[in-house]
């Protein structure tokens, strides 16, 4: 998913003056826009480890506590949980972005240039995508987690 919206977006990398410094003093060897999509991709692990074993913790303890809980019960409580966690952790996402790229921001207060070309300038559409990402991410990664933890769960295990 971050590979197919780097090259929607046609994002290069050089964003930053570190990719730029980085590919001067490595002679041109360095390939920035392959570290623009690990960059992106480790952002979103963080974020998924996160919710994936939260999510997966509140399957075991929904089934500790009633251990005659059928699956379908079983997935719809946890995903009643997992719709909260979705919406604290795009929120996280989205305000570590915003915090991490707080002089950016400035970029939309009281400038001459409308929206839609401050919004295309790379430095912005990386943010855009690395909040993407995560995002769809951690919207997919909650039902996914949820089911293959009341699977897991639910398998009874022999006396």
């Amino acid at each position: 998913m971050a590979s197919f919206f780097v090259d929607a977006a046609k994002l290069t990398g050089y964003a930053s003056e570190e990719a730029s410094f980085l590919q001067v003093s490595r002679q041109g060897s360095f390939n920035v826009r392959g570290l623009l999509l690990a960059g992106i991709i480790i952002g979103a692990l963080g974020i998924l480890d996160d919710i994936t074993i939260s999510q997966a913790a509140v399957v075991s303890s929904l089934k500790q506590a009633s251990s005659k809980i059928k699956a379908d019960e079983l997935f719809a409580k946890a995903m009643d949980v997992g719709k909260d966690h979705i919406s604290s952790m795009i929120n996280t996402l989205i305000l570590v972005y915003a915090g991490a790229s707080l002089p950016l921001m400035l970029l939309f207060v009281d400038n001459p240039h409308p929206f839609s070309e401050i919004i295309n300038y790379e430095i912005i559409a990386d943010e855009v995508v690395r909040t993407l990402v995560g995002s769809i991410g951690l919207v997919l990664a909650v039902p996914i987690t949820t089911l293959i933890a009341v699977i897991v769960f639910s398998i009874k295990k022999p006396n």
